[in-house]
């Protein structure tokens, strides 16, 4: 009984109004593959749903793996003027542990221009495992750019998203992704149970203990959207 219970638990649909970014906070967004890659999918809908919304996003890209068609495909199906939106999203790609550094150092200026009200950060882990930087120099060059992003999001009122592995993969991925995870205030974490086609993938989240599986809904897209000073918004559940 208890394990079918777990199943249930794991089935249901995740309340999306719980765990939608709010503004001045930081999310990490914990997941599977190169850099947390099926993360990605959860960050680029609440992008489409702050676009839609006529507002802009800053997507900060550590991974050269920014790709403009996945963000398209998020958007509700007969959307006429996905193409449009995508001019207020602005994306920066850092090669280098250093170019990253710099484009989080400037987001405080940009992001008073824009008035953006949500920050994307996908994979800035990848840059601070780069073998030619050194432990040290990984982990003040992290400490930097977390304080960065959370003066980011306290001071120009904007929720941070943070995505990352949900496993470290050495001693220095483990000591920063503890140090990601101290100055987020939201965990959003994929879990997998079994293997390809018969594998199970839910979602938790901390601190509101809500889980379950994404809405397969495309309706929620606009239905979570909330006021600026509570939540940037919410998505549909495609993949």
């Amino acid at each position: 009984m208890a394990t079918n219970a777990s199943i249930q638990q794991f089935e249901r649909p995740l309340d999306i109004s719980v765990i939608a970014p709010k503004r001045g906070h930081i999310y990490q967004l914990r997941g599977h593959g190169y850099a947390g890659r099926t993360m990605r999918k959860y960050a680029e809908t609440w992008a489409v749903s702050t676009l839609l919304r006529g507002e802009c996003v800053h997507w900060i890209d550590g991974a050269s793996r920014m790709n403009p068609t996945r963000i398209l495909r998020r958007f509700p199906r007969g959307e006429a003027a996905a193409r449009d939106h995508l001019h207020r999203l602005y994306v920066g790609r850092g090669f280098t542990v250093h170019q990253l550094a710099t484009l989080v150092e400037r987001l405080e200026r940009e992001v008073s221009i824009t008035a953006a009200p949500l920050v994307i950060v996908d994979a800035p882990l990848a840059m601070h495992l780069d073998r030619q930087v050194g432990d040290h120099e990984a982990r003040c060059l992290m400490r930097q750019l977390l304080q960065h992003l959370q003066s980011v999001a306290v001071l120009n009122n904007v929720a941070v998203l943070i995505i990352t592995e949900h496993t470290p993969m050495s001693k220095r991925h483990k000591h920063l992704l503890m140090m990601v995870e101290r100055k987020s205030s939201h965990q959003l974490i994929e879990y997998v149970r079994g293997q390809g086609r018969n594998a199970r993938r839910w979602l938790s989240h901390e601190p509101s203990g809500s889980s379950g599986q994404w809405p397969q809904n495309q309706n929620v897209l606009r239905r979570y959207i909330r006021p600026k000073h509570q939540v940037v918004g919410s998505n549909d559940g495609s993949s």
